[in-house]
Parts: C-alpha cells; structure tokens; sequence
C-alpha cells in the first residue's frame, strides 16, 4: 500500500523539535531561527481563528518568541515543541481577547483560494456551493467543538497535541471530533 507514515513523520519532528530545544538552551540562535521558520506560518494560519487583525497576530506570535528566547536556558517542551509553541500562542491571544473583548472566525480566505484554483466554471460553482455549505457547518459548530475540529483538520495537530493545548483528555478530543464529523456529514448529505 502506498501511502504517508504519519507516525515516521511524527517521530522525525520531535525528533528535530528536541534538537532546537536542546540547542535553544545553549543560546544557539540558528536554532531558535529555524524553529520559528518552522512553526510561525503554522501559528498565524491557528491564530487566524482567534484574533481578527494580522497585525494583531503577527504581534501575537512575536511576544512568544520573544519569551521563548529571552528564557531560553529554562524552555521546556513537554510533550512537543509544537504544542508547547501552540499553547503559548493561544494563551497569549486569549489574553488579547480578554482586553480586546473581540474575537473573529474569519475563513474567507480559505474559501477564496480554494475556489481560485478550479478552472472549470461548472466545478467552481459547486466547490463553492459545497465550501459554503461547509464553512457554514463549521461555523454552527459549538466555540469549543469548532475549536478542537479546526486544530485537528487545518492545523493538523494529533488529539494528544490538542489534549495538551487545551488542557483537556484526549476521549474529550476524540468525542468532540466524532460529533463534529457526525453533524458535518448530516448537513453535508445533499452534497455527498
């Protein structure tokens, strides 16, 4: 059978992942470089679901690593580097949603591009009515279910990732992401 092993792929960026920490200890600022190469267009694309200025999240994502690097002899990743830089993110935007009292689901963009990339005039008009009908779906989803789906989907986190970074078990993870494929199918039917 052919096909991706995500586990091999998994294994090889914690791998990676403990390397920069470990050089990130001792000050090794290519290591911090590459780290945030690495994961800062990943953290814009998850924090687009939280604040609604790219401004705003660029400063965001700037604050953490700022920190990461400021303690660098003390940085841990727990469990990933991926995680530990996602919860950092997301904490610091709930931060900013707390003083801002503002928050924006904003999943134009996704649509647009994907639309924009289907040539036939046939196709793109039902791309764009199954995209809608979708991003509609998701955006009924209750806050906390939408959330973990979004993780899991865009930003393709495990459920043990996501565990860790909204601090709950991963049977809340897996029961979240059952219901929210079970409602995504029931209002997706006509489309299917």
């Amino acid at each position: 059978m052919d096909g991706i092993d995500l586990s091999r792929d998994k294994d090889e960026r914690i791998i990676r992942d403990n390397e920069w920490v470990r050089r990130i200890n001792l000050g090794d600022p290519k290591a911090f470089e590459e780290m945030y190469k690495c994961y800062y267009p990943q953290l814009f694309h998850f924090l687009k679901r939280y604040l609604n200025e790219d401004e705003l999240i660029e400063d965001t994502i700037q604050q953490v690593f700022f920190r990461v690097w400021k303690k660098r002899d003390k940085v841990e990743a727990r469990g990933t580097l991926k995680s530990y830089l996602y919860t950092a993110v997301r904490n610091q935007a709930l931060k900013q949603i707390q003083k801002d009292r503002k928050t924006n689901y904003n999943n134009e963009q996704l649509h647009e591009n994907s639309v924009a990339n289907v040539k036939n005039p046939e196709n793109t008009i039902e791309l764009k009515e199954l995209n809608e009908a979708y991003m509609e779906a998701v955006e009924k989803l209750p806050e906390k279910r939408r959330h973990i789906f979004l993780m899991h989907r865009q930003d393709q986190l495990t459920y043990k990732e996501i565990a860790a970074i909204l601090n709950v078990s991963v049977k809340t993870v897996e029961t979240q992401i059952s219901r929210s494929l079970k409602y995504l199918a029931n209002c997706l039917s006509n489309y299917i």
